[in-house]
């Protein structure tokens, strides 16, 4: 099988679409000096903030993987000392109370169980009790590992009730969803290799003016982390380092994508086609790791491996047939299989693809299921 064969349905790094690929190949100049350079970087971060309700100079778009835009939220608003309260439902929850604890804050963890979302009514009384005193909260949107997604609108609107400032790890949420910063978060963090379909490698910021000004008063003195060093940068025409002109030419032509199908169609495509994914994974007699389908990301499946079978088996077999599926991570490592959909994979082309993929390996390795229905369950329900 060739290279190009395989379809990559992980929930990131994902497929590059041939658009996007060929932006990043165009010809590259000097982007500390080239004033074409800082238009299209100005560009981006405009179309950004349509997206997330937000004003243009409030975005950020640095180089760096995800993880730093999550670690400088907390190296740029905890001061040594700081009570944090973390909102948890997953590992990349559980991360937060990590970097806290790295920058000398205090992490009082609000935990729920993996297989369900957390509950604004229950948030607030913890923000009200053991976290009275925390200033700052943390929370993830999409926990990938096990396919959850946390009601951002209500959870914000229940921490800013309580006067505290909200970050958000929306790194795999970002332009798969509605999300308008303007419900309450102060920062959100977004990646590159996820529903936007470019490779790992650029961190987005949006940052509130209230979250600019808590910075300032925190005055943190690190430099390639420093979120206020970027506040400018434009007006300037001066970056605190080298920017990677071909991320930033991808990202421009990602968002221009999905400005041509329209935010609202973008959404529902998402919506549609995880509803179809999720019955296909009921056709082939496999459980959901949410709950309920309710807590279900638009952009990622996550679903328990079937008894006596191999998570790594079963990748390995799809894989064989086309389609790089995912394992999971922390403690489902082993027990759980992930299809990402997002972006450009989610799509009924390269679902389909999936489902066959996945059905044909169950079948070899001993789960036996009805390829044929599992592609049917699939069509009939991603509708929008």
């Amino acid at each position: 099988m060739l290279a190009t064969d395989t379809l990559i349905v992980t929930p990131g790094p994902t497929e590059i679409p041939h658009r996007i690929l060929l932006a990043m190949a165009r010809r590259t100049t000097n982007p500390d000096l080239d004033p074409e350079f800082f238009r299209r970087y100005d560009e981006a971060r405009s179309m950004l903030a349509e997206m997330l309700g937000t004003k243009r100079n409030n975005i950020i778009i640095w180089v760096g993987e995800a993880m730093s835009g999550l670690e400088a939220a907390i190296a740029n608003l905890v001061r040594s000392g700081d009570k944090v309260a973390v909102l948890s439902n997953g590992i990349f929850g559980d991360a937060f109370a990590d970097l806290v604890t790295a920058y000398g804050g205090v992490p009082i963890i609000h935990r729920v169980e993996y297989t369900k979302v957390l509950d604004p009514d229950k948030v607030i009384s913890f923000l009200r009790g053991e976290a009275r005193d925390a200033r700052v909260v943390t929370m993830v949107h999409c926990e990938t590992p096990s396919g959850t997604l946390n009601g951002l609108k209500e959870l914000a609107r229940a921490v800013k009730s309580e006067g505290k400032l909200l970050i958000v790890d929306a790194v795999s949420s970002i332009g798969g969803m509605e999300i308008d910063v303007k419900w309450g978060v102060d920062i959100l963090i977004g990646g590159s290799q996820k529903v936007l379909n470019l490779p790992s490698g650029l961190t987005i910021l949006a940052v509130s003016d209230e979250a600019w000004e808590a910075m300032e008063r925190v005055n943190y003195r690190g430099f390639y982390l420093n979120i206020r060093l970027w506040r400018n940068v434009v007006e300037k025409m001066e970056f605190p380092y080298t920017h990677s002109e071909p991320l930033i030419n991808g990202l421009l032509e990602s968002l221009k994508m999905i400005h041509e199908e329209g935010l609202n169609n973008v959404y529902m495509r998402h919506r549609a086609v995880a509803q179809g994914v999720v019955r296909a994974v009921e056709a082939m007699n496999l459980r959901l790791v949410p709950e309920s389908e309710v807590f279900s990301s638009p952009t990622v499946t996550a679903f328990y491996v079937p008894n006596g079978l191999s998570d790594i088996k079963v990748i390995e077999t799809a894989r064989k047939y086309g389609v790089f599926i995912a394992g999971s991570w922390g403690p489902l490592k082993g027990k759980v299989l992930r299809i990402g959909h997002m972006g450009y994979t989610a799509s009924l082309n390269i679902m389909a693809n999936a489902i066959i993929a996945l059905a044909k390996a169950l079948n070899e390795l001993g789960h036996r299921v009805r390829m044929g229905d599992a592609v049917e369950a699939f069509l009939s329900g991603a509708k929008p």
